[in-house]
Parts: C-alpha cells; sequence; structure tokens
C-alpha cells in the first residue's frame, strides 16, 4: 500500500460519520435533551468558564449546597481532548465537535484493529469500523459523551495487542517499552475522560482477550486435527502463531501502573471523594442490577427497527446482513485467528448485560469492581465490538472465497457445489438465517410474555413496524444471493450503510433541535440572575414539567416549518426544564441550588443523609433530584436553615372555584395553639377572605392600617369557606386560628384568596412566610425567613457522627435556627473553651467575599458564638479568624462551623484540595516517565 491510499479507509469512514451526523456537523442545530443538556451542558460550562479564567475549578457552590467539581471525574477536566473545544467553541458545539472527533477516534483504531488482530484486508476492515463506529450501541450512547469519548479509545487497546511480536520475551526489550508507554496512554485517555465503567469493561475485555487467545490457541491445534479442510477455501494457516504471553501481560500491568502516575492529579481527589460519596463500600446489589436488559427485548435491542426507537441503554441493533456476517465468520473459529477471542466477547457481553435476569450475575456484582456501577446493560459494548469483528471477519471469508472461486472455478460454473453440504459458508450462512429468523420470532413470542412480565417503563415493548419485517427479509435474500451466485461481496458495505443510515435516523443524534434551547433565558432564570448578589442565595425546585408553556403557539408557529415534531417536542422539554431550572441547570447559568443531580460518585453521603429531614420518612436520595421525592414543600425551618430563600413550582396544583383563583403551593397544618400569619400580604382592597379547607376553619383575624376585624369564616360549598368584611378594607396582616381551638385535632387550610366581590377581582395569599415575585408558566417565591449563607447560634448538640446528627434534628423540637448539632474533628477538642450565651442584642454578619474556593466573612458578636457556614463540609476546607488558623467542626451533619469569639472578626473560609496538590506531583513524574520512554524509543530507533 501507497503513502496516500493508506489514508483512502479513513478518509472514507470520516465521510461516512459526515454523512450519518450531517445536521450535527454541517447545521447550527443541538443536542438539547437527556443527560446531555441537564448534566453535561452545566459541568462542561462551568469547567470551559474556569479554564477560560486560568484557574483549577475545585470546588463547585452551586449544586448540592457544595460539593467537589474536580473530583468528579465525569467532568473530565484533565481529558486533554476536551481543552481545545472548550475554548474554542460554545458549549453545546464542543459536545457536538467532541462526539464527531471521538467517532472517528473509534472508527479509525477499530479498523486498524480489525487488520492487525484478525488479518483482514482493508474492506472487511472496513466494515467492522462501520459497524462499531456507526452501530446501534456506540451512537446510542452519543448523549454521554464521557462514555463516547472512554467507548473511543476501545478499539486501539486491541491495535497495541495485535503488532505483537513472537519468540522470546527477552528479545522485544524495545517492543516492551513501546506497547507500554502505548498501554498507559491509553488507560490514561480512558480515565481522564471521566467514565470509569467503561475503563473497568475495557478491563475486561483485554482479559477475555488475552484469556480467549490462549485457549484457542489450543482448540485450533486440537480442531485441526479433526476438522476436514474445506478444499475450496485458501489453505492459509490463520491461527495464531505460538507467542510469548509475558509481552503483552508485562506491558498491560506496566502500562496501568504508569497510567495511575499520569492520571493521579485527577484519580486522588476522585479517591478521595469516592470515600464520601454514596458509593462508598460499593452500591446495593438491586442498584447494581438496575437497567439490566430484558431477554424480551432482546430482538428489539439487538436487530434494526426502521423509524422506531428504544431506550438508549438498550439499543445495541446491527444490520441483518452484519449478523449473517458475523455467524460466518464466528464459523471460522477454529481456523482464524483472533475469531475465539471476538466470539468469547460476544458472549460474556451478553451474559453480563442480562443483569438481574441472570442468576450468575447475583453473584458476579457482589465481587470488586462489579460492585462498583450500575446498568449492566452497558456491557453490550463488549456484544457490539465482538459483533463487528466478527462481521469484518466473515466478510473477509467471503471475499477471499469469492477470490479463490473467480481465479479458479470459474470456468466450472457450478454454484451449486458452493452451498453443498461440505461448503463452511454456506452452512454458516444457513444458521445465521436461522437465527435471525429465531429472533424474529423471539419478538412475537416476548410479545405475549410481556402480558405477566413486563419489559419496564423505560422500554415498553413494542413490535416492529411490518415495513422492518419486509426489510430483514430483504437483506436476508440480498446477503444469501450474493454469497451463493458469487457476486462480489463489497455490495455488502452498501447494504450494511444503508441499513444503519435509516436505522438511525430515528436515534437521538438525529432528532436535534434549535440552539435556542440552550441560549435562550427563561423568566426565571433572569429574575434570580437579577436577584443574586455578592452570595448568591438558594433556591429550590419543586415543580415537575407537567405544565404547559405559555408560549406554545408562537413556538409552534415559528419553527413548524423549520423543525420536525420531534425536535420541537425537545425544544418545548428544555424549555420547561429552564423554567423549573433543574436539576443541573443552574451551573450552567450562574445560580444556587439546593438540588442537583449525578448518577456517579456525587451527592456526598453526608448531604443525602441530610436531606432525610426533608424527604417523606424512609425516602433517601442518592443522585439528588430532590423535586421527584417531595411530597410538597419543606417544613420551612429546614428551608430557612439551608439559606433557601426562593422556591419554584408550577401552577398544575391551584385551582379555580366560583371564578376565583386559589394558589395551593403552601398547604399548612393548623395544630392546636398555633395560628398561622400571611407573610406577605399586596396592596389589594377586599371585602372577603375565601378559604379553601379540610374541614371548619377557626376564627380569622383580619387587620388594617386603622382596625382589626375577627371573623367566622362560613361554608359556601363543599371545603371552601368565605370569611366576609363589614366593608371594603386593605388588609395589613392575616392570621388564621386553629380549627379546634378546644381539641388537639389539626386541621389543613389548603390555600387563601382575597376576593372583592363588588368588582369580580382577588388576589391569592400565600400562608406563612412567603412572598410571590414571579407568576408566568412556574412561580417563584422568596421564603422571608430565609437565613444567610452563614449566620451565628449560640447553643449546640453534640453528637459522633452524622447518622446520630441527623437523627438529633429530627426531634420535633429541634430548630436549626436556634440550635448546631456537631461533630468533633479527631484534630480538635470535644468541647470548645469558648463560653456561648444567647445575647439579646442582634448579631450581624457580612460576606465580604465568596469567591467557589475562598468565602471571607465578618462577624460581630457581643457574646462567643459558633458561626455555621452552610457549605458542605469536605478534607481540604480550612478556617482562619483573622489569619490564625482555627479548627473546622462538622454542623447538622453536612455543613461547616468553627467558634468565634465576641467583637469583630473576619473568618476566612479557604478549600485547597491536598489530595490534587499530590495528585499533581505524582502525574509531573508520570509524564517525566512517558518523555524518558519516547527519547529510549527514539534513541534505539536511530542506533538501528
Amino acid at each position: 500500500m501507497n503513502n496516500k491510499s493508506r489514508f483512502v479507509p479513513a478518509a472514507f469512514l470520516l465521510a461516512f460519520i459526515l454523512l450519518f451526523f450531517h445536521k450535527m456537523a454541517f447545521s447550527n442545530l443541538i443536542l438539547a435533551r437527556g443527560d446531555t443538556f441537564l448534566y453535561f451542558y452545566p459541568y462542561w460550562q462551568a469547567a470551559a468558564d474556569a479554564l477560560g479564567d486560568g484557574r483549577i475549578p475545585l470546588w463547585n457552590s452551586q449544586l448540592f449546597m457544595g460539593a467537589p467539581l474536580l473530583a468528579n471525574s465525569q467532568v473530565g477536566f484533565f481529558y486533554p481532548l476536551n481543552w481545545p473545544v472548550w475554548l474554542l467553541l460554545t458549549t453545546p458545539y464542543a459536545v457536538s465537535a467532541s462526539i464527531l472527533l471521538h467517532l472517528a477516534i473509534a472508527a479509525i483504531g477499530a479498523y486498524l484493529a480489525a487488520r492487525r488482530t484478525m488479518g483482514v484486508g482493508r474492506w472487511a476492515a472496513l466494515v467492522t469500523a462501520v459497524l462499531f463506529a456507526l452501530g446501534g450501541y456506540v451512537t446510542a450512547q452519543v448523549e454521554h459523551i464521557n462514555q463516547l469519548q472512554g467507548m473511543a479509545w476501545l478499539p486501539w487497546y486491541l491495535v497495541v495487542l495485535g503488532g505483537g511480536q513472537t519468540g522470546s520475551f527477552f528479545k522485544n526489550e524495545p517492543v516492551l517499552l513501546r506497547k507500554t508507554a502505548a498501554f498507559a496512554l491509553l488507560f490514561s485517555l480512558q480515565l481522564l475522560a471521566g467514565h470509569t465503567q467503561t475503563v473497568f469493561i475495557s478491563g475486561v475485555m483485554l482479559i477475555v482477550w488475552l484469556a480467549a487467545s490462549v485457549i484457542g490457541n489450543r482448540l485450533s491445534v486440537i480442531g485441526n486435527r479433526s476438522v476436514a479442510t474445506d478444499y475450496r477455501l485458501p489453505t492459509t494457516d490463520y491461527r495464531l502463531p505460538t507467542t510469548d504471553y509475558r509481552l503483552p501481560i508485562t506491558s498491560l500491568l506496566l502500562g496501568g501502573l504508569l497510567a495511575l502516575l499520569i492520571t493521579a492529579v485527577q484519580l486522588l481527589p476522585t479517591l478521595e471523594l469516592t470515600r464520601f460519596s454514596n458509593r462508598q463500600g460499593g452500591l446495593a446489589v438491586n442498584e447494581v442490577l438496575s437497567f439490566s436488559l430484558n431477554p424480551l427485548l432482546l430482538t428489539r435491542s439487538l436487530l434494526p427497527a426502521y423509524g422506531q426507537s428504544l431506550f438508549s441503554e438498550y439499543t445495541a441493533f446491527l444490520p441483518v446482513t452484519a449478523v449473517l456476517l458475523a455467524v460466518i465468520g464466528a464459523w471460522q473459529w477454529r481456523q482464524r485467528r483472533g475469531v475465539f477471542p471476538a466470539l468469547m466477547l460476544v458472549a460474556v457481553g451478553l451474559f453480563l448485560a442480562f443483569g438481574v435476569f441472570n442468576p450468575a450475575n447475583w453473584l458476579i456484582v457482589r465481587l470488586p469492581g462489579f460492585n462498583l456501577f450500575r446498568v449492566p446493560a452497558r456491557w453490550l459494548l463488549l456484544y457490539a465490538w465482538g459483533m463487528a469483528l466478527l462481521a469484518g471477519a466473515g466478510f473477509s471469508v467471503i471475499g477471499e472465497r469469492f477470490s479463490v472461486i473467480g481465479e479458479r472455478y470459474s470456468v466450472i460454473g457450478n454454484w451449486l457445489s458452493v452451498i453443498g453440504k461440505g461448503d463452511s459458508v454456506g452452512k454458516a450462512l444457513r444458521w445465521g438465517m436461522v437465527l435471525v429468523t429465531g429472533l424474529a420470532v423471539w419478538l412475537f413470542a416476548a410479545n405475549y410474555l410481556a402480558i405477566w412480565l413486563p419489559a419496564g417503563p423505560e422500554a415498553p415493548l413494542e413490535l416492529v413496524a411490518p415495513q422492518t419485517l419486509i426489510l430483514w427479509l430483504a437483506e436476508m435474500g440480498l446477503v444469501y444471493w450474493i454469497v451463493t451466485r458469487r457476486k462480489n461481496p463489497r455490495w455488502l458495505l452498501p447494504i450494511i450503510l444503508l441499513s444503519l443510515f435509516f436505522t438511525s435516523r430515528s436515534q437521538p443524534y438525529n432528532n436535534l433541535t434549535t440552539p435556542e434551547a440552550y441560549f435562550d433565558l427563561r423568566p426565571p432564570i433572569t429574575r434570580l440572575q437579577a436577584l443574586a448578589g455578592r452570595s448568591p442565595d438558594r433556591f429550590l425546585s419543586l415543580s415537575d414539567i407537567f405544565f404547559d408553556v405559555g408560549d406554545q403557539a408562537e413556538i409552534d408557529t415559528i419553527y413548524q416549518d423549520q423543525l420536525p415534531p420531534e425536535a420541537r417536542y425537545d425544544y418545548t422539554v428544555a424549555i420547561k426544564q429552564k423554567e423549573i431550572i433543574a436539576p443541573n441547570l443552574p451551573l450552567a447559568y450562574g445560580l444556587t441550588s439546593v438540588d442537583g443531580f449525578d448518577g456517579g460518585i456525587l451527592p456526598l453521603r453526608s448531604y443525602s443523609q441530610l436531606m432525610r429531614v426533608i424527604l417523606p420518612e424512609g425516602e433517601t436520595t442518592t443522585d439528588g433530584r430532590l423535586r421527584e421525592n417531595l411530597e410538597g414543600v419543606p417544613e420551612a425551618k429546614w428551608l430557612d436553615a439551608f439559606n433557601a430563600r426562593y422556591l419554584i413550582t408550577d401552577k398544575t396544583g391551584d385551582v379555580w372555584r366560583e371564578g376565583v383563583f386559589f394558589d395551593q403551593a403552601h398547604p399548612v397544618i393548623l395544630e392546636p395553639g398555633k395560628p398561622v400569619s400571611v407573610g406577605y400580604i399586596p396592596d389589594f382592597e377586599a371585602d372577603a377572605l375565601w378559604i379553601i379547607a379540610s374541614e371548619q376553619p377557626g376564627e380569622v383575624v383580619v387587620e388594617t392600617a386603622v382596625t382589626q376585624y375577627r371573623l367566622t369564616p362560613q361554608q359556601i360549598e363543599e371545603d371552601l369557606y368565605a370569611a366576609s368584611f363589614p366593608q371594603s378594607v386593605t388588609p395589613t396582616a392575616v392570621t388564621l386560628s386553629p380549627c379546634h381551638p378546644a381539641t388537639l385535632s389539626p386541621c389543613q387550610i389548603q390555600a387563601l384568596t382575597l376576593v372583592n366581590t363588588a368588582n369580580d377581582t382577588f388576589q391569592s395569599l400565600v400562608p406563612g412566610q412567603y412572598r410571590l415575585i414571579h407568576s408566568g408558566d412556574v412561580k417563584i417565591y422568596e421564603n422571608l425567613d430565609a437565613l444567610p449563607r452563614a449566620f451565628l447560634l449560640y447553643d449546640t448538640i453534640w453528637q459522633p457522627d452524622i447518622e446520630t446528627s441527623v437523627a438529633a434534628m429530627l426531634a420535633p423540637t429541634f430548630d436549626p435556627r436556634q440550635t448546631a448539632v456537631l461533630i468533633p474533628p479527631a484534630s480538635a477538642p470535644y468541647a470548645p473553651t469558648f463560653n456561648l450565651q444567647s445575647p439579646n442584642l442582634q448579631s450581624p454578619i457580612s460576606i465580604t467575599q465568596y469567591a467557589p474556593e475562598q468565602i471571607a466573612i465578618t462577624t460581630n458578636t457581643p457574646a462567643d458564638a459558633l458561626l455555621l457556614f452552610t457549605e458542605s463540609a469536605y478534607p481540604g476546607w480550612r478556617a482562619a479568624v483573622d489569619g490564625v488558623s482555627v479548627p473546622i467542626y462538622r454542623a447538622d451533619a453536612n455543613f461547616q462551623a468553627v467558634f468565634v469569639p465576641e467583637g469583630e472578626h473576619e473568618v476566612v473560609f479557604t478549600f485547597a484540595s491536598r489530595s490534587f496538590e499530590y495528585g499533581r506531583v505524582l502525574t509531573l513524574l508520570g509524564l517525566g516517565i512517558i518523555a524518558a520512554l519516547a527519547f529510549t524509543l527514539l534513541w534505539l530507533r536511530r542506533r538501528r
């Protein structure tokens, strides 16, 4: 092959990628759905902003009430291929560019791996590359950019492994050095990409490949004595030569160790975070086995369905042509190198992907490594990679067979002999057709079995459309015709491309929408941005996205001729997510939230434990998303203590009664002896107060600027009551008395509205200390009693650990606005020497500096006090009072606190990660070793 022609396959692959992803490559449309929009865009935005500012983003104060940012490996801050796109492109287009780049890396790696490990020609390797990079599994994962980045490097392990040397281990020092450096770089790139599960799967792939190669060599030698030679095929021996496996194993081990050094700057902070994560010690078995591939979905998962999509984690379709080629390739497992290992990858991938439906997995998931990751369906990556290799081998077999027959036996013209009983290719083809037919039959059988064993809400079972069945039959017919009629097998590649192209039209990467889905700001975002001060107060979103968008008609009018319905739907969903600013979107728009979302090693375990105080009894959160678990507005004392100054809710629970609107977002329980007042009353003239209550409300006290009324509400209709005023007045205060003052029975007030019956106007009120500050598609309330990000307390309770702290906080009499629950650090005395006395005077504090890793607070207290800083406690935080270091105490399970003496003082909290500092040193050492290896290899090459 000359220098120019060697680049032709790469050019073809790039052209195919651009064809399949033409919307992403040649338009301004963006992905605006799922984890791409809600997780990766925000984190990439934060990382790009930090990189542009020239700083390392160690801490994220905007989600989970504070959490490590750099240590969250899914951000991929040190992944070298992220930096160019972050610096050159805005976030959505940076993700798109990275997707295209890594598909190209995956395709070229798959091509080279097939050439080196399977010994196939360029056309067969091209088939492998197309099926892996553009097949169902890899393209279904483009929404998880870090997972795609890791998968893209998986074929390159076999590129390095396949370039092996035979002979003695001790005569291959240059090869050992080269492979060690190559494996170190590959492991480093995968680790830095941030999807640890993909690294683990890659490691298992290498173990399976090496073990299967050893076993396959032995079986091929044994089998060669008993398997009759097909006189119609070439006599070349494709078996692996006898190899010293110490070379690849040693290079893998040394490369892995070197990769740990190179990536230490990321690994050490991540490992430290794991110690304080919900994943400490591994996940529960039921969580590990979540999102297992249901056998009922096997056909829908493995075969293409034109115009229909499947849950992305279960998608691993390949064209029928590819399945037939893979069976033909697998049939040569005793004759061709690489076939048996590829066949084992397919078997292991499916075996593990079944997860909870495979009894063996109940034991496997308890093993180290396997117990750290969810979604067993992700083992389909091994299936997809093995099938791509097998299909390439099958294509090669047919190509060689075509060449032999065309050159030597064209005169005979007896094609019947080619599909005779002795022809292994014909036999394999027939079995392949039986397999495809069996999968089709299984789909219909599964449809009936799903009545008793549902496939799950994320991927309900549905039959394929009739045209899909017709196209399956057409593919089988074309392959059969090409193979049996001795046609040029290169026609199989266009069939594969056409099948993949039309099947993938329903894939998420073809459902792009307008860039306004990300770049346009919605009113709630701008409202909270305008209210953000030096230290932005937090908000808590309580809304789901079941509400209607007010400007939906305008959106449909604008985009009806520009976007298909699916893209307009994604745009509408993106708008709703921006309205409620959840779950991680605060990170993209400079806002701070009590909540967040992460499916990896966040949130902190202490955060999850603390959230028990606001979640329904028995409920916990391991990945955030509080709004999906909360049943209503949490108790006010917790919102106050969490600095949750703003609440976002929708209007789906509000009602109209008798032409009057009632805001039902803040129902209150009236308990005996505990009246409830309305914290904020707009200037509105009314002659009645209407109340929705579970039963007859108690006395209502209405105050104006000049008088006070004590009124008894009268029932209008079921659960609707009215307290009529003697005349039209402008209330300045409203207080609700308990429903049963003489008993101990509580009652619920659902909503209040001031009504002016003279002109049919009304003004809804909010019980408690809340003020409505925005009403659009959603509502934003201000919590009038919310405490600042840091505040002073004069009472403490000591507990030994987080669990007992939360238990103490759950006591009905505990008030976090008055008392802190402290856990002593190992380096500090259990009880301080301070004398805490609650003064009668106000104790103001002011935040003079607020940056992600440094906060300066000025205190002025008439007595010794505890300064509670509502940022998550975590190793690396240090505190100083007037420049003197002081111990930080864990407060209220998750926060930080320091004792400050009376008078005026400056308290500075600083986050400086020691794990990052140590990791940086080790990374420099690892890079130095890699550089030394490179110079050594260059020197050895020049000596030759």
